[in-house]
């Protein structure tokens, strides 16, 4: 699929759309090593914003209202303030003490922020700090705790922190990961204040987990599960969520096709995404993907019009393990010029249904969480 031009802070949604992913790996080797350090200044990069695989599915659009999920389509709203279900929960701000996140220099006057972070099964939040080169700690309510610095034996070149997707598992370990050339992933661990390395003979992007397995894409585009206590990398048809249940998301030619194969009956959709109107037509759209504990997955879009490329669209759902999907709620402008641009904004407590969405704006990394009922 050819894709096309993206103007202003949708580049960064470019590689969502052209990157073809589905399913062949290796099994690699893995070392381990540990670290500390006092933390410095350094530079970060990027991975392509995609959690889901294209495929080839093709949908007719029906005329649906602004959100809603009917029949065979729906519309991704645009943009503008988060829906009534989110509130803010905190603000982690900019500085240069230990209690605030650190940025660095991005070029043309920018200044990045945080590669991050993710809600750990106990509350609490990490952080990659990546400007003071550290894992920071904050409490359930966004205070600071504590700090486990990466030190250089960790660090591209003995000076590059270049980490990225946070995420716990729910045995407490933080994981992120890093491309280290064509063929190889470094995936940093932390747990118990302690930090180490496994390196990964196969460059793959974690995009998702079941609690205990990575999934995510390798760059031949195919679909693979990692354990990271076996050190392998292995191809899959299905992705699990943390009931275990199978499902599979694709994303090409403007269409989410969805298939969980566990649901009572089994669950096969194919749905047209749709911009509003004015322009309407089709979307374009990336994907955020994280499952609760009772099997939800939680699916957080962004997109731009095929007829309107200056229109920015996004929005949240949640898909259930009977196949039902919910309406498709509004959420705000996700990108800032301190936004390093990873696709790391969904999360979800290890253990809970409980789903958050994260922002890293110019005045420091921003946390929703969905209301209680």
């Amino acid at each position: 699929m050819d894709n096309p031009p993206y103007p202003g802070s949708m580049r960064r949604l470019a590689a969502a759309t052209a990157l073809v992913m589905t399913a062949t790996a290796c099994s690699p080797a893995a070392t381990t090593t540990s670290s500390t350090t006092v933390p410095v200044t350094s530079t970060t990069t990027t991975i392509p914003p995609t959690t889901v695989a294209p495929s080839s599915t093709t949908t007719q659009p029906t005329t649906t209202t602004a959100g809603s999920v009917e029949g065979t389509s729906f519309v991704l709203p645009a943009t503008r303030e988060m829906g009534p279900a989110w509130e803010e929960l905190f603000v982690i701000p900019y500085g240069v003490d230990e209690a605030t996140l650190g940025t660095a220099p991005g070029g043309e006057g920018l200044m990045y922020g945080p590669e991050y972070g993710a809600q750990a099964p106990d509350g609490t939040w990490a952080f990659l700090d990546a400007a003071k080169q550290r894992i920071a700690y904050f409490s359930e309510d966004g205070e600071y705790l504590n700090q486990v610095p990466i030190g250089p034996d960790l660090l591209v070149d003995g000076q590059y922190f270049q980490y990225q997707l946070p995420r716990f598992l729910d045995d407490g370990t933080l994981i992120a990961t890093g491309f280290r050339g064509e063929n190889s992933t470094a995936v940093l661990m932390v747990k118990d204040g302690m930090a180490s390395e496994m390196s990964l003979a196969v460059a793959v992007i974690a995009k998702t987990d079941d609690g205990s397995l990575l999934y995510g894409f390798d760059t031949a585009n195919n679909q693979v599960e990692v354990d990271l206590a076996a050190a392998t990398v292995t191809p899959v048809e299905f992705f699990r969520s943390r009931t275990g249940d199978r499902y599979r998301l694709t994303l090409a030619d403007q269409t989410l096709h969805i298939e969980q194969p566990d649901a009572d009956p089994p669950s096969d959709r194919s749905l047209a995404i749709l911009a509003p109107d004015p322009p309407g037509g089709g979307a374009f759209a990336s994907a955020e993907l994280a499952s609760g504990v009772d099997g939800d997955l939680y699916l957080f879009m962004l997109g731009i019009a095929q007829d309107d490329e200056s229109l920015q669209l996004g929005g949240y759902t949640t898909i259930h393990p009977d196949g039902g999907i919910d309406n498709i709620e509004t959420v705000r402008d996700p990108f800032s010029p301190s936004d390093p641009g990873s696709p790391s904004h969904l999360g979800v407590r290890p253990g809970t249904n409980d789903p958050w969405l994260m922002f890293i704006d110019e005045d420091g990394a921003r946390v929703f969480g969905l209301r209680a009922p």
